[in-house]
C-alpha cells in the first residue's frame, strides 16, 4: 500500500477495464448500470465532434501532402541538371517567339510600304486599302473624315492617270484595275460630300465651298482622262462624271441657302443633304451681332486737299493769293477732317530741348 490512496496495481487494473469498456461502445452510448458510464458518455461526444468539426477528407490531403512535400530530400545533382536545361529550354523558345514577332511587324511595315505605289489589279493594292481604312478608323472628327474621303478618292484619279501613262502603249491596260478605281472612287466621293455638305449646312459654309471647287477640278482630271481609257472604263468613268455634277450642284444650291432660314428639306440622298425647295426666308438678325459688311455712316465725309492756283519755290500759294507753307517731306500739308461732330483740329507739335548726358569715365 502507498499512503492512504490507491495502490498503483488497481490503477493499473482501472485503466485496463476503461480501456476495454471503451473498445466495447465504440459508436453506441453504454448502459446506465456500467461503471464506466460517465466517461464513456464523455468519449462518445468526443467522438462525435471529431466527425462533425474536424477537417475533411480534402483538408486532409491537402495537409498530409504538405508534410510530405517538406519531408522530401533534397535535390541531386541530376535534378539540378535536368531543371537547368528545362530552364535553358523556356529561354530559347521565348527568344524564338520574340524574333518572330520581330520579322512579322517587320513584313508588315515594308508590305505598308511597297504598298504605297499600288494599283488597282497589284497584289498589294489590298494593303493599301486596308492602310486607308485603318486611318480613317483612326480619324474622330467628322470634317477631317470628309476631307480623308476626299483624299481617298482623289487618290484613285492618280492611280487611274498612272494605269493610263504605264499602259499607253499596250492598249490601256487592264480593265478591271480601271473599274475598281472608279468604284472605289464613287463610294469615297459619295461619302466624303455626304460630311461635308451636312457640315456646311449646318454651321461652316466654307465646307460646300471646298466641296465644289474640289468636285469641278476631279471633273476636270476625268474629263481629260476619258479618251485615253477603254471603252467599258470610259461608260464606266460617265457615272463617275455624273456624281461629281450631283456634288458641286448640291453644294452650290446649300450654299446658296445659307442665309435662309430653311436650308435643307430633312431629307437625304447618296450626295447629302436635300436643299429645301420654299421661299427664301432670310434669318432674323440677333440682337449685338455686327454684320460683316457694314454701310457707311451717315454724315462722313472726307475733305479734298486745297486747290492751289500757284507754287512758289519753297511752297504753295493758296487760293486767295498769299503763300502757304511749304510741302517738304519735314513739314507737310495734313488735309483737315470732317466728322459729324464737326472738324478735327491739328494736335500742336511738341518740341523736347536737349538734355546734357553726364559723362561716363572709362
Amino acid at each position: 500500500m502507498v499512503g492512504k490512496g490507491i495502490t498503483p496495481l488497481r490503477r493499473h487494473r482501472q485503466r485496463e477495464q476503461f480501456a476495454r469498456a471503451v473498445d466495447a461502445h465504440p459508436g453506441s452510448a453504454p448502459a446506465e448500470g456500467d461503471e464506466f458510464a460517465d466517461e464513456l458518455a464523455v468519449v462518445a461526444l468526443l467522438r462525435e465532434a471529431a466527425v462533425t468539426s474536424g477537417p475533411d477528407e480534402a483538408a486532409r490531403a491537402r495537409m498530409r501532402a504538405r508534410v510530405l512535400g517538406a519531408a522530401e530530400p533534397p535535390p541531386t545533382k541530376v535534378d539540378q541538371v535536368v531543371r537547368e536545361r528545362r530552364a535553358g529550354a523556356r529561354g530559347r523558345l521565348a527568344v524564338a517567339l520574340a524574333a518572330a514577332l520581330c520579322l512579322v511587324f517587320s513584313l508588315a511595315g515594308m508590305s505598308l510600304l511597297l504598298s504605297r505605289d499600288a494599283l488597282p489589279g497589284d497584289a498589294l493594292y489590298g494593303v493599301k486599302r486596308t492602310a486607308e481604312s485603318a486611318s480613317l478608323g483612326l480619324t474622330f472628327d467628322e470634317e477631317s473624315k470628309g476631307y480623308k474621303r476626299l483624299e481617298f478618292a482623289a487618290a484613285r484619279v492618280a492611280e487611274i492617270e498612272t494605269l493610263v501613262d504605264r499602259y499607253r502603249e499596250s492598249g490601256g491596260g487592264p480593265l478591271g484595275g480601271y473599274l475598281t478605281a472608279l468604284t472605289d472612287f464613287d463610294a469615297d466621293a459619295a461619302a466624303g460630300s455626304r460630311v461635308l455638305t451636312a457640315l456646311g449646312s449646318n454651321s461652316d459654309r466654307r465646307a460646300l465651298e471646298g466641296l465644289r471647287d474640289w468636285a469641278a477640278a476631279q471633273a476636270t482630271r476625268l474629263t481629260e482622262l476619258r479618251p485615253s481609257l477603254p471603252a467599258e472604263a470610259a461608260d464606266r468613268a460617265g457615272t463617275s462624271l455624273d456624281l461629281l455634277t450631283r456634288i458641286a450642284d448640291r453644294a452650290s444650291a446649300l450654299h446658296a441657302r445659307a442665309d435662309c432660314v430653311s436650308v435643307t428639306s430633312g431629307q437625304l440622298d447618296q450626295v447629302g443633304p436635300v436643299p429645301a425647295q420654299d421661299e427664301c426666308a432670310a434669318r432674323p438678325v440677333e440682337p449685338g451681332s455686327s454684320p460683316s459688311t457694314l454701310p457707311p455712316v451717315p454724315g462722313t465725309t472726307t475733305a479734298d486737299p486745297p486747290t492751289t492756283t500757284g507754287e512758289a519755290p519753297g511752297g504753295t500759294r493758296a487760293p486767295s493769293g498769299e503763300p502757304g507753307p511749304a510741302t517738304t517731306p519735314s513739314n507737310p500739308v495734313i488735309p483737315p477732317t470732317t466728322t459729324p461732330a464737326g472738324p478735327l483740329l491739328p494736335l500742336p507739335t511738341l518740341t523736347l530741348p536737349s538734355l546734357p548726358l553726364p559723362s561716363l569715365g572709362g
